[in-house]
């Protein structure tokens, strides 16, 4: 788990991971719980959302953004060596080769595939994309691509496809019109049919005698399926759905390790990432992955509306994790073109469209009105600086803030650890959560707020998955999460927002696991996590319920919080039961209610090959063995229920009750 925390100009990072405290409540005994009618605070409409953390290609790049093709413009390669070439293979013998060598497509974009033809060859010739690990052809998908390509000695046509790797044709354009200068060429796809599997590749040919002893270059290629609300450049539909359905209200971006880059010239440079595609020059990322930054800032943007903390650079970055007093920081005197880059940053999501330089430029590239900000977050991981002279509390944070400030007075600042103070956050296993339920109910209500991150693990979360990582989250790992949960929305009054930091996982590439969805290049697994996150951000009251007695540790393996929504009138109450055995509650209401509940679970299901299993997940081949199921149930008394929570379980409770805002 990580922890953010603010306050009039700060935000804390944390990386806890929390044990199942010993359980005192034991079956058959049931839990007398009282609902009162006191409403005890506001609960922050940010509560629920996501912290963007690209540690792989796949969160962006090959995941939520919907591009096809990987390595489509050769950016932050080495020409002429073989990585150079990743996922592109020639077909029929054509020679393949990146080169910078020639003129690039643009400025940004220096390299291009250079492809020769043998003198002697007959048929169809040239090379294909495998894509990230597969491509998914659906029938009547309309699929929208684009290359560029100059030749001195080829004028003929060039033919594009979507194939199998078994050579079953399900979909092809003839271009025509190369000359010696470069061009774009568009073209669409629909193909009549669709794939059995993945196991499809994107086709570039020429035929054979046409193109024989000639070169041809090309660069800058493209290939979108639909994307999610039919946004040009956009996200991968049932990725993008299953995000929107959490209903977040927070969007933390661009990253953590990927905002501050190996380098200062590595770092995320929020003007790189803007405007055509082939002026965007992409960027060598922390772990040795390339990023297109086709997912830019105006697609974050666009995506998150409302919803977004950004983040500036600090002037930090990282390099070896094994010795952290390696990292480069910018020292004092150099620091100031960075806070203007910042400023200029928050000005073009800001700014007005028509007097301000920064706004005039959103505008021109689509978006006139300015984008809705209000937390700014400095730097990354700040709390592992072991040179005090180059921390936040030497100069760095104040620096930043003391100018943003000065600029733009109405935004709240975050920080990734105290200013004043150095931190060494433990890593631990995932059963922690449950025992640490309960630390923020004594946080001094002082103005410090806390931003709090989750990411759970088995027994260590650093090495690889036979040796104590896990693989997906299990049941019994959701159970915990959801009993700390229900500590962050009781104690929102100092938890002004909670996140799930992992949420993405390419089953082919990746870096760290759990996440709560597991995809590959046309399926998705949606985990027992991502279900706790959406049941507890779905259900959201506008006040904390206060509850007698209150939710403690003498209460385990019975956590719970209670809240009202003033606008629709119900009464939630969210449940975990970490325990082994179901358990009985019964509950007493200071307050009539009407109609019927409603629940919504997620728990090993009785009567099925599972009962019983709690170190159960759902998996690629197996990705509905824990899914919620929602049942209603009838009220025979206006003021009292009982209800049984399965073991090892989350539930939440919805009720109706027309007179508690009024009461």
């Amino acid at each position: 788990m990580f922890i953010l925390t603010k306050n009039p100009g700060l935000l804390l990072l944390i990386a806890v991971l929390l044990p199942v405290a010993r359980s005192v409540l034991e079956a058959p005994n049931a839990l007398e719980l009282r609902l009162t009618k006191n409403l005890s605070h506001a609960i922050p409409p940010t509560l629920y959302g996501y912290m963007w953390e690209v540690c792989k290609l796949t969160y962006g790049d090959g995941g939520l953004y919907a591009e096809l093709l990987q390595n489509r413009a050769f950016q932050a390669v080495i020409p002429g060596t073989l990585n150079a070439l990743n996922a592109w293979q020639p077909y029929n013998g054509a020679r393949l080769s990146v080169t910078s060598k020639t003129k690039g497509v643009s400025n940004a974009l220096r390299n291009s595939l250079e492809v020769k033809f043998p003198k002697f060859v007959e048929g169809p010739i040239g090379f294909e994309n495998t894509g990230y690990w597969g491509i998914k052809v659906q029938e009547d998908w309309k699929y929208k691509g684009s290359f560029w390509a100059k030749s001195e000695s080829f004028s003929g046509t060039i033919t594009v496809s979507l194939k199998s790797t078994c050579g079953t044709v399900f979909t092809k354009k003839d271009t025509n019109g190369i000359s010696k200068e470069w061009k774009k060429f568009t073209f669409e796809f629909q193909p009549s049919k669709s794939a059995t599997d993945d196991n499809n590749v994107f086709s570039v040919v020429v035929d054979g005698k046409a193109a024989a002893g000639k070169t041809i270059y090309f660069g800058m290629f493209s290939l979108f399926p639909p994307t999610f609300r039919g946004r040009e450049n956009g996200m991968r539909i049932d990725l993008a759905e299953a995000l929107d359905a959490t209903q977040p209200s927070l969007w933390r971006f661009p990253g953590g390790n990927n905002l501050e880059g190996m380098s200062f010239d590595t770092r995320w440079k929020w003007n790189e990432t803007i405007g055509p595609l082939e002026d965007r020059p992409g960027r060598v990322g922390d772990w040795g992955y390339s990023n297109t930054d086709g997912l830019g800032l105006m697609e974050y943007l666009n995506w998150a509306e409302d919803l977004d903390a950004v983040r500036i650079w600090a002037g930090i970055s990282i390099a070896n994790y094994s010795d952290l007093s390696t990292w480069p920081v910018v020292p004092k005197a150099d620091l100031q073109p960075y806070i203007e880059d910042g400023l200029n940053l928050i000005e073009f999501v800001t700014g007005d469209a028509k007097s301000s330089k920064w706004g005039q430029m959103r505008a021109r590239l689509g978006r006139t009105e300015p984008y809705a900000l209000k937390f700014v977050e400095i730097g990354n991981e700040d709390w592992v600086c072991m040179i005090a002279s180059f921390c936040y509390a030497a100069y760095r944070w104040k620096a930043f803030v003391s100018a943003i400030s000065q600029k733009y007075p109405h935004l709240e600042f975050i920080a990734t650890t105290f200013p004043e103070t150095a931190l060494d956050p433990p890593y631990d296993s995932p059963s922690w959560f449950t025992k640490n339920a309960f630390m923020f109910d004594d946080y001094p209500r002082n103005g410090t707020q806390f931003f709090v991150v989750t990411s759970t693990n088995d027994l260590n979360a650093l090495p690889d998955i036979p040796n104590g990582r896990l693989a997906y989250p299990t049941l019994e790992g959701a159970a915990a999460e959801a009993a700390f949960m229900t500590g962050l929305e009781r104690n929102s009054d100092v938890v002004f927002a909670s996140a799930c930091g992992y949420f993405f996982q390419h089953i082919r590439n990746y870096q760290w696991t759990p996440d709560i969805v597991t995809y590959d290049a046309s399926r998705l697994t949606k985990s027992t996590s991502y279900y706790v996150q959406q049941m507890f951000s779905v259900n959201r009251g506008t006040h904390v319920l206060q509850t007698l007695p209150a939710s403690t540790a003498d209460a385990a393996p019975l956590f719970w919080v209670a809240s009202y929504n003033n606008e629709t009138d119900a009464v939630f109450i969210k449940v975990s039961n970490t325990g082994l055995k179901d358990l009985v509650a019964n509950f007493f209401l200071d307050f009539p209610i009407t109609g019927f509940g409603t629940a919504t679970s997620i728990s090993s299901p009785t009567l099925s090959p599972i009962s019983g299993i709690f170190n159960i997940s759902n998996t690629m081949d197996e990705p509905e063995q824990i899914i919620p199921v929602a049942s209603s149930f009838a009220l025979p008394h206006p003021d009292r229920f009982n209800y049984t929570f399965p073991a090892t379980s989350v539930t939440v409770i919805s009720l109706q009750s027309p007179n508690l805002g009024a009461s």
